[in-house]
């Protein structure tokens, strides 16, 4: 005989909960309720991830979506994480850790249903410029971070430095096709093209066709240079 307070008994409660439907697994040790008036109810994605992991920042396309200027809108959920290894799914969502935190800078942000932690806007720009295949390729990367209304300039040209001299060759690009939209100051744009080396670099996968490039930045861009700045968000 089990006592009914006992770990085996709650144990095996919630495993017939499980069963029933009542409760959802998302992964271990993490479950939803399905039941009264949670029965149904949507689930948002960006809770799941601070459920997985407190400490969680929403970053790269999901940055951008938590943010507002994601020109579309996926499933996956992209998150740093110094607590979640493995990626895993949930109704339909896929999960996918990014690495450790580490220090990329990160804000609250109102959400739908709560405050969520993500990538600040200048962190997001570095991110996505940077990793374009974790942003849905570079034109989506593009075209959701000149999204931006805003940024603040000396922050993002300390992400930069630390980034290295690729980084500032592709923030450089950016921030000469939004100067005018975001007050660019030509000493910040003089401090992105001291940091930049000999390169080329490149804006995109490193086996794409060079159809366009930068002379200012060394950048190689992934198609013709006025098709590239079509892609620019202008305000």
């Amino acid at each position: 005989m089990v006592a009914m307070d006992s770990p085996v008994a709650a144990e095996q409660q919630l495993r017939e909960a499980v069963r029933r439907g009542s409760v959802e697994r998302v992964r271990r040790g993490l479950l939803v309720s399905n039941h009264g008036r949670f029965e149904g109810a949507g689930v948002d994605p960006y809770d799941v991830a601070a459920a997985a992991d407190p400490g969680a920042v929403l970053s790269y396309h999901s940055a951008l979506e938590a943010h507002g200027v994601a020109h579309n809108v996926g499933f996956e959920c992209q998150f740093r994480s110094d607590a979640v290894r493995k990626p895993f799914e949930f109704r339909g969502i896929r999960y996918v850790p990014c690495g450790p935190v580490g220090d990329a800078r990160s804000a609250l942000i109102r959400g739908k249903s709560s405050r969520r932690r993500a990538a600040t806007r200048e962190q997001t720009i570095v991110d996505c410029l940077c990793s374009p295949q974790r942003s849905r390729g570079a034109e989506e990367a593009v075209r959701g971070v000149s999204a931006f209304a805003y940024i603040d300039a000396d922050a993002l040209l300390g992400i930069v430095s630390a980034a290295g001299p690729s980084a500032a060759a592709r923030v450089g690009w950016l921030l000469t096709e939004k100067a005018a939209d975001w007050h660019v100051a030509p000493e910040c744009l003089q401090a992105l093209k001291d940091m930049v080396g000999s390169g080329p670099y490149r804006l995109g996968p490193a086996g794409g066709s060079p159809t366009g490039f930068s002379a200012k930045w060394r950048l190689i861009l992934p198609d013709a240079d006025e098709e590239a700045s079509s892609w620019i968000t202008r305000s």
